[in-house]
């Protein structure tokens, strides 16, 4: 029979009607169709008078379900028992679903067919002239076998009770709930779990969850997925779309539609919905999602003020880009951008339709992935508009997007910023234009003063996701966001720069300078000044910006020692209305003869002039008393100060910033005038020895920064009652600090690497972050109790030599750092136990030998380094996820100590497990499923018989095994083994497909490794010490670094395409390989090293390698000539190559600024011919300054900070170079 395509049913019923028809056949029929089920009755679907036989078997064959209900007269119908050996016929053949239901009769009646059953097949059999014994034993081998079946039973139950336990499981089976996902999902099962751990704990409470996250990040296909996946365990389910652009009744209507599964009729008030709702859904547990929220009155109107509307156990999920509505819910969950090589992964999914990009569209995929910064909206149209385009195009399309967003990306955004009032809008576009990665806390002043109400915008930008806070106060938008702004400018003054309210591209911002009239609009501009457009700084080309409240000019390469390239330096005098509403002037690098006293300072809040080389007797701070309402001041780096002016005209300055000052020894004594100020910054005045005796009248003070400064004395301030924050970290010289006259205000403090030896506590009972490392102080006074609101505690690389029991009373306490304390022995304080905020502890590299019971709130502990570890009982920290631990023992047979509470800690996602042979995972280790990144090391450490599956780092130090297989580990992305004596063979990888870095060191017993072919996302390829190994084999195209050092047998390396896109190449001290093939095509290739190759003779052809900017080569007697225009080569090493003759062209070497040749007899013949002159000049003249050995840059040695690095290029003590140093300028 021909397999059906499609099916026309969801549902096919056969039942005997004169015992059902007018039961349990309806109810249920009724039931599945009101619940959307499409199911499938004689008497309902064909027409009179049509053939029965053959529809019938079209019907049975088109139903994705088969349901015979198996009454007691059921086999007394022949025609019942033909439909059941045409079901058992449509399971066996193509894979139908039968589920029986066993109305009053029991499954071993059917199976064995006994009683009734046995009684109509009797009958059957006696009408041998009817039906031949073919025929009767079709009919008991199809009740044989749906009598073994797993169905429902129905005697003594509920018609009602009955069919609705039916419908669910149907609704289950044919995903009836089910909406539509990409079938290209990247990076989702974290934020699942995640979700599934709040919303399954009990699912017997009713939670509201939110997801919230700017437009496009994966909101709805978050929701959409938690909805599939428990839709089938409710009453009823329900997916609101579109929430913000729909009507409230007709959602009202919809909502109450699809959880009874009935028509709602019209609903023609919110109020009345409201009614409907709660009357009508409150006996029903229901999952509901709301997408694409936008105001809570939404939310009141569909599911009420908290969860009393709801029935008990059900779940509501709110996605939304306005975070502000999420008031009453269980968890707040943010979706934030892709890392780039998950969104490299979902671009290639779109755009090739497989899971990395291919060897020639590598480079444009990953502009494009950076042109969309994570977003997976942009991600997924842009791959999709690309795909099946040829490389031209693609370069076309993505210049375009470097600029001027994709119109369906743009659309998707611009929802957000149509909803934004005038001022949230103004306030938006600014940051895009300007003021990304500034602090939010300074930026706020210009806005204040325009009448922008920053406060409440920007708390409106942040719950609406177009903004964030990064750490610092910086203000941080998203790439996509940001070009949305600008282009939102563009558009507003039809792509006319000189109409632009904001113009911040340079050479746009030149042009407009050249136009005379019609540029009134202009509020922000930035310029960039060099000798080239020196002549836009005369006071004409800013007469007609009467509306700029932002000017930023950047000082480029002029020569400020030669006046005469520059306009007159009276260029700004004589017009003292010159840019009347500016409000932010930042010049960086101002230079100290330019004289700038035409501008209106009237309006100004905020002057930065950081970097700049203004001096003491700079003839501008006389002007700048003009700056009546000046609210920042920022000198940072201006390293020519030795003093600072006179405060004196400044007495609304609120924020004084001098950090890098190196050479400032004098803080003036006007200081004590600015009773506004509340952020003074002195880091990095390294000659500052003393605060002036002024600064106790700044009351207003909430920040002091004096970190790296040579102050020796912090007094005390009585009056400085406000004081929040004062870091002093680094200041060696620092021996006493008085604190008492802002001990209750202090929340902040940073005495870090201070020469203080008693600590000045008091009554800091608001303090709530205090950090003292590297103090030499051996105890912590018992006062430390009464810090009732400190939640880090960090007194690492201190003397300590105990913790206190009063630690226990720090109640709000969440972390604690004491790590690198050598003195700290013993057992730390059990009431340590009764910090029920604790979430993360540090104990590494300490004296530490017993941990006692820690409370349940720990997310992180870390234990390794410790001498005389004992092992601990974590078994009760169910919420942890970060692990390290280190055990050592000193006596030579101690009891080997039980991990088997490991199996307990199913939260965990790091563990870095160190310890002796004989201590042993448990054997259900492979149940943390949560587990995503392991290191494991000891000695001879034996590795349990599967590791957990979702592991995406695994490192493993030491182990006894001789074949290492992880075959089963398909999410691994990262793989390092180290030092594992007796490994022979690693087995295949394939199914690992997201590998992107694997590292094999100090193998001596490894002989082979699998084929890395298949393995598209592998950009890193380290082995190292592997003297057995012959061969590399794969070809690897996205290949980005390779090292294969001391691999003496190696033979083979992989494929050459496996070095189209290679970057780093490092081959060392692998006696038998004779050849490198494959760098002829390697444009990417950035660094060459390749040293101790004997049997080596020729190099390829590098012409290819534009981007070649280091060449090292070092003994290899063979080699015989090195080919190539290395146009960009700016390192050139090369000593031992005695058989050396041919060199490369003699352009290779116009950038070149380290050269060392050495002990190569056969070049030195070379470089005396007059062709290679110029490459024998800059030898002669290559300073003498020694340089540091030679290292492999940007490399962190085998990824373990506890190594000491090593020193790749110690050749047999004659390399690397002593004197490798910087040529001379050309």
């Amino acid at each position: 029979m021909e397999k059906p395509v499609e099916f026309d049913y969801d549902v096919f019923l056969s039942f005997r009607g004169l015992d059902t028809r007018r039961d349990i056949a309806d109810y249920l029929y009724t039931s599945l169709m009101k619940a959307g089920i499409q199911a499938y009755r004689d008497n309902e679907e064909l027409p009179i008078g049509e053939e029965i036989a053959p529809k019938l078997r079209q019907a049975i064959k088109r139903s994705e379900i088969l349901i015979p209900i198996l009454s007691k007269e059921y086999a007394a119908s022949p025609w019942c028992l033909m439909e059941l050996v045409q079901m058992v016929e449509c399971k066996e053949n193509w894979g139908r679903k039968i589920m029986p239901i066993f109305y009053d009769v029991a499954p071993s009646e059917v199976r064995h067919q006994t009683g009734n059953y046995r009684e109509a097949i009797t009958l059957h059999i006696n009408k041998r002239r009817r039906y031949d014994d073919e025929t009767i034993q079709k009919w008991k081998e199809a009740l044989s076998k749906v009598g073994t079946l797993r169905g429902w039973e129905l005697k003594e139950r509920g018609k009602g009770e009955f069919t609705e336990e039916v419908v669910r499981t149907l609704l289950i089976e044919l995903k009836k709930n089910y909406l539509a996902v990409s079938e290209y999902l990247v990076e989702m099962d974290g934020h699942v779990d995640k979700i599934m751990e709040v919303i399954g704990e009990d699912t017997s409470e009713t939670k509201i969850i939110g997801i919230h996250g700017m437009g496009g990040v994966g909101k709805t296909t978050l929701a959409t997925i938690i909805y599939n996946k428990l839709s089938a365990d409710f009453d009823g389910c329900c997916f609101l779309s579109n929430i913000r652009d729909t009507k409230i009744v007709i959602l009202q209507e919809q909502l109450i539609s699809d959880i009874l599964r009935t028509k709602c009729g019209s609903i023609t008030n919110i109020n009345e919905g409201i009614t409907q709702i709660k009357n009508r859904l409150c006996s029903k547990k229901v999952i509901l999602v709301l997408d694409d929220v936008d105001q809570k009155t939404q939310l009141d109107a569909l599911v009420g003020m908290g969860k009393c509307w709801l029935c008990r156990g059900s779940k509501v999920i709110i996605a939304t880009r306005n975070k502000d509505v999420l008031k009453d819910v269980d968890l707040k969950h943010e979706l934030s951008e892709m890392d780039f090589d998950h969104s490299l992964l979902l671009f290639s999914r779109h755009a090739f339709r497989r899971d990395c990009p291919p060897a020639e569209y590598v480079s444009l995929s990953k502009t494009a992935v950076e042109i969309c910064s994570g977003l997976p909206l942009a991600l997924e149209i842009i791959g999709s508009h690309l795909c099946g385009k040829d490389t031209n195009e693609w370069k076309n399309v993505l210049k375009n997007l470097e600029t001027i967003p994709n119109g369906e990306v743009k659309r998707k955004l611009n929802i957000s910023f149509e909803a934004l009032e005038t001022r949230e809008q103004e306030i938006f576009l600014d940051v895009c234009c300007f003021l990304v990665g500034l602090d939010v806390r300074i930026v706020t002043y210009m806005w204040d003063s325009c009448k922008f109400s920053p406060e409440c915008s920007l708390e409106v930008l942040k719950q609406r996701s177009l903004i964030k806070i990064a750490k610092g106060n910086r203000l941080w938008v998203h790439d996509q966001l940001r070009d949305l702004g600008r282009e939102v400018v563009r558009e507003r003054a039809n792509l006319k720069p000189e109409k632009q309210s904001r113009v911040w591209d340079h050479e746009e911002a030149i042009d407009v300078l050249e136009i005379k009239e019609g540029r009134k609009k202009i509020e922000a501009i930035r310029l960039k000044f060099d000798r080239q457009f020196q002549d836009f700084i005369k006071k004409e080309k800013y007469v007609s910006l009467s509306n700029l409240r932002y000017l930023q000019v950047d000082w480029g390469a002029l020569d400020e020692n030669n006046v005469q390239h520059f306009p007159s330096t009276n260029s700004f005098q004589g017009n003292p209305m010159l840019l009347p509403k500016l409000r932010w002037l930042s010049w960086h690098n101002f230079p100290i003869f330019f004289k700038f006293t035409a501008c209106s300072l009237k309006k100004l809040v905020i002057l930065d002039l950081s970097r700049s080389k203004i001096i003491d007797e700079w003839e501008g701070w006389n002007h700048l008393k003009m700056a009546k309402n000046l609210k920042v001041l920022n000198l940072t780096g201006c390293k020519n100060l030795h003093r600072t002016p006179d405060f004196s005209a400044h007495k609304n300055l609120e924020r004084l910033i001098l950090e890098g000052c190196t050479k400032l020894v004098q803080v003036d004594r006007s200081i004590g005038e600015l009773k506004q100020l509340v952020l003074l910054n002195l880091k990095g005045c390294w000659n500052l020895e003393k605060l002036p005796d002024e600064m106790e009248e700044l009351e207003a003070l909430t920040e002091l920064l004096v970190d790296e400064t040579s102050i020796t004395n912090i007094p005390e301030w009585k009056r400085m009652e406000k004081l929040e924050t004062l870091s002093a970290d680094c200041c060696e010289d620092l021996s006493k600090c008085n604190l008492a006259g802002c001990s209750t205000s202090l929340l902040y403090l940073d005495l870090s690497r201070t020469g203080i030896s008693e600590l000045p506590f008091g009554n800091f009972g608001s303090l709530v972050e205090l950090r003292l490392t590297w103090l030499n102080i051996r105890e912590l006074p018992n006062s430390i109790g009464t810090m009732k609101n400190l939640r880090v505690l960090d007194i690492s690389s201190t003397s300590l030599v105990e913790l206190p029991s009063a630690i226990g009373m720090l109640e709000q306490l969440e972390e604690i750092d004491a790590s690198y304390c050598g003195r700290l022995c013993g057992e730390i304080p059990t009431e340590i136990g009764n910090l029920s905020s604790l979430r993360i502890m540090r104990l590494s590299n300490t004296g530490i030998s017993n941990i006692p019971k820690l409370p349940e709130s720990m997310t992180g502990l870390y234990l390794h380094g410790n001498q005389h570890m004992r092992c601990p009982d974590l078994s009760n920290l169910l919420n942890l996820r970060d692990l390290k631990l280190e055990l050592r023992y000193q006596t030579p047979f101690p009891p080997a100590p039980s991990l088997n509470w490991l199996r307990r800690l199913t939260k965990l996602e790091y563990l870095q497990l160190r310890c002796g042979g004989l201590v042993t995972l448990p054997s259900d280790f492979n149940l943390l499923l949560k587990l995503r990144k392991l290191e494991l090391a000891g000695n001879n450490q034996d590795l349990p018989p599967r590791l957990p599956q979702n592991l995406s780092y695994f490192k493993i130090r030491g182990c006894s095994t001789s074949i290492l297989n992880l075959s089963y580990l398909e999410r691994l992305s990262e793989l390092k083994v180290f030092d594992c004596e007796q490994l022979i063979e690693i087995e295949d990888l394939k199914r690992s497909k997201n590998l992107q870095s694997l590292c094999f060191e100090r193998l001596p017993s490894l002989v082979k490794l699998p084929d890395l072919t298949g393995l598209n996302y592998l950009r890193r390829l380290c082995i190292e010490h592997c003297p057995k190994l012959v061969e590399v084999r794969g070809q690897l195209e996205s290949l980005e670094s390779l090292r294969l050092n001391f691999c003496e047998s190696l033979e083979r390396l992989p494929d050459p395409l496996s070095f189209k896109h290679i970057e780093e190449l490092y081959i060392g001290v692998c006696g038998k390989l004779e050849e490198i093939q494959g760098l002829e095509v390697s444009e990417n290739l950035n660094e060459l090293s390749v040293w101790d190759l004997p049997l080596l003779e020729k190099l390829p052809d590098l012409t290819n390698a534009k981007e070649l900017k280091v060449l090292r080569l070092g003994r290899c007697p063979r080699l015989v000539e090195i080919r190539g225009r290395l146009k960009s080569l700016e390192t050139l090493f090369i000593r031992g190559c005695g058989s050396l003759r041919q060199f490369s062209d003699p352009s290779s070497f116009k950038k070149l600024r380290l050269l060392e040749i050495d002990k190569c007899e056969g070049l030195e013949e070379i470089l005396e011919s007059d062709e290679y002159r110029d490459l024998k000049k800059r030898r002669r003249e290559q300073t003498a300054r020694p340089e540091p050995a030679a290292t492999n840059p940007g490399r962190q040695v085998d990824g373990d900070p506890e190594r000491k690095p090593e020193t790749r290029f110690d050749l047999g003590g004659d390399l690397p170079p002593g004197r490798l140093s910087p040529l001379p300028a050309r």
